[in-house]
């Protein structure tokens, strides 16, 4: 059984999102309630036994983030549904927050549903999460952290603290100062997207590097050496851009 809390100011959208997750779960599912404002939505969490929570985003009176302002610990997870503008739906994506957009898709919202089932979170990490989406979304720290999925979790990642980035297949595995490296669920296109344009540059189709790091470039190989030895490769297509890149740092 999961207990299903929806949280939208609009009763068409309630549901519409209830009649999804009767299809998709059919007995599986327990609608705890269907609330129509941040303050409804926290009373049913706080009164009753709750897995799952469909929050929307944009509210009169208090919007959906606020409602994780009431609670000191997380222990459901959230599902965010929003309309929001693409600099937002970036923040969702650096920080690795679960999230749908409207109008809502009957085969997102199955998706959803599966990965739920299938990776329930420690109820810490929505609020890690959720943290660095909000230094995303308000700009407080100059975007210094962000999330990934990763196999058997997630993983916040510091940007100064990153050498090089490596395509692995689908996923991707991040190289660290500390000779750590992570294997995370993302893609290179995502990954690129994430890190800030002014740190980082994409030199191939397989390899991001900090820029900061960069301690020499071999033109007849066409080879960056980074601060702890390793080279990574530039493309020919990547190489006048590279260079540029170099040049605007100096």
């Amino acid at each position: 059984m999961i207990n299903v809390v929806i949280i939208d100011d609009e009763v068409n959208a309630r549901m519409f999102l209830a009649n999804l997750l009767e299809k998709e779960l059919g007995a599986k599912l327990h609608l705890v309630e269907s609330c129509s404002s941040v303050q409804e939505g926290v009373r049913a969490i706080k009164n009753n036994k709750v897995d799952l929570v469909f929050l929307d985003i944009q509210m009169p009176e208090e919007d959906g983030f606020q409602l994780m302002q009431y609670f000191d610990e997380i222990n459901f997870e959230v599902i965010f549904v929003t309309a929001y503008d693409r600099y937002a739906i970036r923040a969702f994506e650096c920080s690795a927050l679960h999230y749908l957009l409207k109008p809502l898709d009957p085969e997102k919202v199955g998706q959803a549903i599966t990965r739920f089932q299938k990776t329930r979170e420690h109820k810490q990490a929505i609020l890690e999460k959720f943290d660095v989406f909000t230094d995303y979304l308000d700009n407080k720290r100059s975007k210094e952290r962000i999330v990934f999925n990763t196999p058997t979790g997630f993983e916040v990642v510091v940007l100064k603290d990153i050498l090089h980035v490596e395509a692995a297949g689908n996923y991707c595995q991040f190289y660290f100062q500390n000779k750590a490296k992570k294997l995370v669920t993302s893609s290179m296109k995502a990954i690129e997207e994430c890190l800030p344009e002014k740190d980082f540059c994409r030199v191939h189709n397989s390899y991001i590097i900090n820029l900061n790091e960069v301690r020499s470039f071999v033109n007849a190989d066409k080879e960056v050496k980074l601060r702890d030895g390793t080279l990574v490769k530039v493309s020919e297509r990547k190489l006048a851009y590279f260079k540029n890149r170099i040049s605007e740092m100096a």
